[in-house]
């Protein structure tokens, strides 16, 4: 860090993810995007250029020559592993996207190396930063039951996208559940407060033709009973008015709280039997929350706090990801995804 600036990396541009970074980052007085990597060489030049910084097809070249501060890591799930190693190897703090690597021992181990230093590793799962977690927050207790539906685009967005690999299960470690489904698998077990024990799950890959899935649904069965079901898939016919359709229910200890278009219905008990219902706004648009991470990040690393969410919270996920593929390819047998954490 020269004169209180940091010294920030954007490493592998090319996910689509990554622009919802940006404004963020030139935004904040205190950092200097110094270098972008892209060994796909699609977006790094022009980002680069957007931040009047180097450019690298070797994200190795660019941590030896520019020596962060921070950085901000994108790129394929197969590649995150290696990535996120050398930047332990070098104690540099950083924010990775999730699934954060194909397997939950993948991120096990980073997380072990990266708490042993006591290194800073922030994940975006980006509902906890949510006008919806506010809502069910306030709405009192821990979850009792829980359902979410996520259905995005169809697969086809990835490759107008310049990501193709994110539609071939050995470099992204499967479809929408990986890739979506964590979020939601991350906000049943913050809000239920509860160990996750028992992952049942059935899913189709007959629509689109593809090795991933194209559908996935599961249930979650906690330590004390809270059950939870989430629903994901690349079936959306999505344009630039409506991307997916995304509703959920949940029941709280002493209310209801249900997606509307405007919001969020909370119908709670009150002391006197009564019931009583409110409509909150929300925005459901997770988009919106990313700088919101990247400020919250930032901040988090220069004052040496805990992130809000990090490897730990990314190894629960994924573990409950590969429970759901392993029932779902056995028929829908139940699975405790504690196994993949041993």
């Amino acid at each position: 860090m020269v004169d209180g600036i940091k010294r920030v990396v954007v490493i592998e541009s090319t996910h689509w993810h990554a622009p919802l970074y940006y404004s963020a980052l030139q935004a904040r007085d205190d950092v200097k995007v110094v270098g972008v990597s892209d060994s796909a060489g699609r977006t790094g030049e022009e980002v680069a250029r957007r931040f009047g910084c180097n450019h690298y097809v070797s994200t190795t070249e660019m941590l030896e020559r520019e020596r962060p501060d921070f950085a901000f890591v994108f790129g394929r799930h197969v590649d995150m592993p290696n990535l996120a190693s050398a930047l332990i190897e070098r104690r540099i703090p950083f924010a990775i996207e999730k699934p954060c690597g194909l397997h939950t021992a993948d991120v096990l181990a980073l997380r072990q190396r990266a708490e042993a230093i006591g290194l800073y590793v922030a994940v975006p799962l980006i509902f906890r930063l949510s006008d919806t977690l506010a809502v069910l927050r306030e709405a009192g207790g821990t979850l009792e039951q829980g359902s979410f539906r996520f259905i995005a685009g169809p697969p086809q967005r990835y490759l107008a996208a310049g990501v193709p690999w994110m539609l071939d299960p050995d470099l992204a470690g499967g479809g929408p559940l990986i890739n979506l489904g964590v979020h939601f698998i991350d906000l049943f077990a913050l809000l239920a407060d509860d160990p996750i024990v028992s992952v049942s799950a059935g899913s189709s890959s007959r629509m689109n033709g593809l090795p991933i899935e194209d559908v996935i649904s599961i249930r979650l069965l906690t330590s004390g009973g809270r059950l939870g079901t989430i629903e994901c898939g690349y079936l959306f016919p999505s344009d630039a008015a409506l991307q997916r359709d995304f509703e959920f229910a949940c029941r709280m200890e002493r209310s209801y709280c249900v997606s509307r278009e405007d919001g969020i219905l909370v119908r709670s008990w009150q002391e006197d039997g009564s019931v009583s219902a409110k409509r909150h706004p929300a925005r459901f648009e997770t988009d919106l929350y990313y700088p919101e991470f990247v400020r919250r990040v930032l901040d988090e690393s220069a004052a040496g706090a805990v992130p809000f969410a990090g490897l730990a919270e990314a190894q629960r996920a994924l573990a409950v990801v590969e429970a759901a593929y392993l029932s779902a390819a056995q028929g829908g047998i139940a699975v405790d995804p504690r196994t993949f954490e041993a």
